[in-house]
């Protein structure tokens, strides 16, 4: 009998003793997230999507445990990153505009991750191109000029399906070449873009210009989309986003960091064209809150209306 309980008992602290290495193991456990590199030092692009994953991670780390960011070894053009990320080794994560293929192949947070800033679209041009703009009414009058666009960007679909002229290049640096060399009028640019881009390309290209007067709005998020072989990132990616959102510092994130560029945009001024986005899954649209309304009076971006 003495032997029987001695062997029970040794089971038992067995049982419990790799019970409690398995929770120590898996409270241990550390999150290696592998996010995507910048064309170069000087592409300022994914510097709000690093603070924004920072805070994420930041803000999860009581229910999912630490964490390391790291970078992928290259920077990867758009059909590249997909692919990547669906074999999960080089690059796990990243943050990038809708597509439908990427919505059906990775793994998405259906939270924007900027609340919708990116689809504001101002124009980079020549300098030699504004009175034609200036004098733009209409899209059908916006049509006879030609915008640039990615190959592959999101956006492109829109401003085809908007019947709008669009000359395309292959890849992100040869744009602005191919802008300054005449090859198309005016180069959408989200409005959290758009200034650090004329900043870094101005130098090189002394008569590039933001356009003054057209907004294009076209409704695409950017979203985080974590790699398939990834489930539990997955998880932890979107639990931080709905709290940020929830209470309020996804807002705050996003106008701390683009209130500037905002503002330098001169929104209110400017004659707005919506484009239709056919890609934009309609749960993401209905849900407000998910959306940031530039125009709204309280972010302090347009002046409120006076009374009459």
């Amino acid at each position: 009998m003495t032997a029987m309980l001695n062997l029970n008992f040794g089971r038992f602290v067995r049982a419990t003793l790799a019970a409690a290495l398995l929770a120590a193991g898996q409270a241990a456990a550390t999150d290696f997230v592998i996010f995507d590199q910048p064309v170069s030092k000087a592409d300022r692009r994914r510097e709000y999507a690093n603070a924004l994953l920072s805070a994420v991670l930041e803000r999860t780390v009581p229910e999912f445990g630490p964490y390391q960011i790291r970078h992928a070894p290259v920077h990867m053009e758009r059909p590249r990153l997909f692919q990547a990320l669906k074999d999960g080794t080089l690059i796990n994560l990243t943050a990038y505009p809708v597509s439908p293929g990427w919505m059906r192949e990775l793994k998405s947070v259906p939270i924007p991750i900027d609340m919708g800033l990116q689809s504001w679209r101002i124009f980079l041009i020549d300098e030699k191109s504004q009175p034609a703009l200036r004098a733009t009414r209409t899209l059908g009058q916006l049509a006879r000029l030609r915008a640039g666009s990615g190959s592959s960007w999101s956006a492109l679909q829109s401003l085809k399906d908007a019947h709008l002229s669009v000359v395309t290049g292959s890849n992100y640096a040869g744009l602005f070449q191919m802008l300054m060399a005449g090859r198309f009028d005016y180069l959408p640019r989200g409005v959290n873009e758009i200034f650090a881009e004329y900043d870094t390309h101005k130098p090189d290209h002394p008569t590039l210009a933001v356009e003054e007067t057209v907004l294009l709005h076209d409704s695409i998020p950017s979203l985080f989309f974590v790699s398939p072989r990834e489930p539990r990132l997955h998880r932890r990616i979107k639990a931080g986003m709905e709290a940020m959102l929830k209470d309020g510092s996804l807002e705050r994130l996003v106008l701390d960091y683009h209130r500037a560029d905002l503002q330098r945009a001169r929104l209110c001024t400017r004659k707005r064209f919506e484009l239709p986005n056919r890609q934009l899954d309609p749960a993401l649209l209905g849900r407000q809150e998910l959306w940031l309304n530039p125009f709204d009076p309280r972010h302090g971006i347009c002046p409120a209306p006076q009374p009459r």
